[in-house]
């Protein structure tokens, strides 16, 4: 294992990758289902929900595993009510019953606080006994039977399950409670999907900067407090001089801090609509050593590009995650080259070179989420985004990463989406050469994974040599 270890292509800013999930049933119940979590005086978590209508299942829409494939519900949910038991049907976690159908259950609930495959974790541990509770795991829809549970895809966008409107409360007496950039004393209250992020409840008190507004865990290393203050203020400003304005507000900051029980250096983080969440530790992040400042700053410029590519502009579809996830890792390396001019630009990206080779091999791309190899996506992204970057500095010497960025982001921002055929327009307009195999690449795949990338950056005018299976930048 690597000295340094991000858990960032785990997490993502996948609100900032997602289109919406589904659409409503036309028998879907008026009334809304009420979920609340709440913290019992001896420090126990209680979720007790109250469904808008009985059924014999309920699925949990959001059910991905944990870090070593195993569901992570199993390990945090109690079902306290007789009669009702959890199981893993299909790809979802699901409450099923003895027979009857179900209209209100309790949980107990230990909070888990790693990262999970492809998706939020569920809860943000701080050092000061502060938590971030994801909302959206909280989310349920019924199914006629626990056995319907089978059918259900990996990715619903599109598919016709029931939605039901979802209220949840999180109470927490006595403690201040911050929520899309407001405290709020003792309890929040919000609908869930159309709200979903983070709920911070902790004795912390909440900083402001220029640049975001949020909670620092006050045991991060100093020199890590000094980067969120210092540099992201200035990456902020480089992304807007370059991109134009993002969508949305000041965002919301929660970076919380793991401590050092773990020998190296972990960095996850993700974006959601108006919040950053970086989820930081191990004792290899106490001694700001050159290459760790770097990491860092490529760590915090990957999850700032998402407000641009993930939420000015998200992929309509989970399998097009490559366009928002490859395009955060490029734009994180072309603005730490804009700070340090000594930054190693070209080791960093033969990593990803050789990692969507690696990753991804002959597989289509588009399918690797729902093949686990969810690194595919930002490695094998950002080879696409470096194509797409040479094409349009070979027609026009001025033009760059963002240059072109901004021909995928403009005439998107109305409505908030991009798809493969609009990269791959974008990518024709600038004289891209091989956006028939590109298309190959997304959709079937390609038998000789390297002798593709190796023609589509070279003819791009990315200069390139090969040696053996690598592609080797020059």
């Amino acid at each position: 294992m690597r000295n340094i270890r991000s858990f960032i292509p785990l997490l993502v800013l996948v609100c900032a990758t997602l289109a919406p999930w589904h659409q409503a049933a036309a028998n879907a119940p008026k009334g809304p289902t009420d979920v609340v979590l709440s913290r019992a005086s001896d420090g126990a978590w209680l979720l007790e929900y109250r469904f808008a209508r009985a059924a014999p299942a309920w699925f949990f829409v959001r059910s991905s595993n944990a870090l070593d494939g195993k569901p992570w519900r199993a390990r945090s949910l109690q079902v306290e009510t007789p009669g009702v038991r959890l199981e893993r049907i299909g790809h979802y976690d699901v409450l099923v019953g003895d027979g009857r159908p179900l209209s209100s259950v309790r949980i107990r609930v230990t909070p888990y606080a790693d990262p999970i495959i492809a998706d939020y974790q569920p809860v943000l541990a701080f050092s000061d006994g502060g938590v971030g509770i994801y909302s959206d795991h909280h989310l349920l829809a019924p199914l006629a039977s626990s056995a319907a549970a089978k059918e259900l895809p990996l990715d619903l966008n599109g598919f016709p399950f029931e939605q039901v409107a979802t209220r949840l409360t999180v109470r927490d007496p006595g403690k201040a409670l911050l929520f899309e950039g407001k405290l709020y004393r003792d309890a929040v209250k919000l609908k869930l999907e159309k709200q979903q992020s983070y709920i911070y409840s902790g004795p912390a008190r909440a900083a402001a900067t220029p640049a975001f507004v949020g909670i620092i865990d006050p045991g991060l290393p100093q020199w890590t407090r000094d980067e969120l203050d210092r540099f992201t203020p200035r990456l902020f400003d480089f992304y807007t001089q370059r991109l134009g304005k993002p969508a949305g507000a000041r965002p919301t900051l929660l970076a919380a801090w793991g401590g050092t029980a773990f020998k190296g250096v972990s960095q996850g983080g993700s974006v959601l609509d108006g919040m950053v969440v970086m989820n930081l530790k191990g004792a290899g992040m106490v001694d700001p050593k050159p290459a760790l400042i770097a990491q860092t700053r490529w760590f915090i410029g990957h999850e700032g590009a998402h407000f641009w590519m993930g939420q000015t502009v998200r992929a309509k579809r989970r399998s097009e995650s490559w366009m928002t996830e490859g395009a955060a890792d490029l734009m994180a390396v072309r603005a730490l080259a804009h700070y340090d001019p000594a930054y190693d630009v070209r080791a960093r990206l033969q990593r990803s070179i050789d990692a969507c080779i690696a990753v991804n091999g002959s597989k289509p791309l588009s399918g690797a989420l729902e093949r686990g190899e969810h690194r595919a996506n930002y490695d094998c992204g950002a080879v696409l985004m470096m194509a797409a970057e040479g094409a349009a500095r070979k027609r026009d010497a001025k033009s760059d990463l963002f240059s072109w960025l901004q021909t995928l982001i403009e005439p998107n921002r109305k409505t908030g989406l991009v798809t493969a055929d609009d990269w791959i327009g974008a990518f024709t307009a600038v004289d891209g050469v091989g956006a028939a195999e590109v298309r190959m690449f997304l959709d079937r795949g390609m038998p000789d994974p390297a002798a593709f990338i190796a023609q589509l950056l070279e003819t791009n005018g990315v200069a390139i040599r090969r040696d053996s299976a690598r592609v080797i930048l020059a």
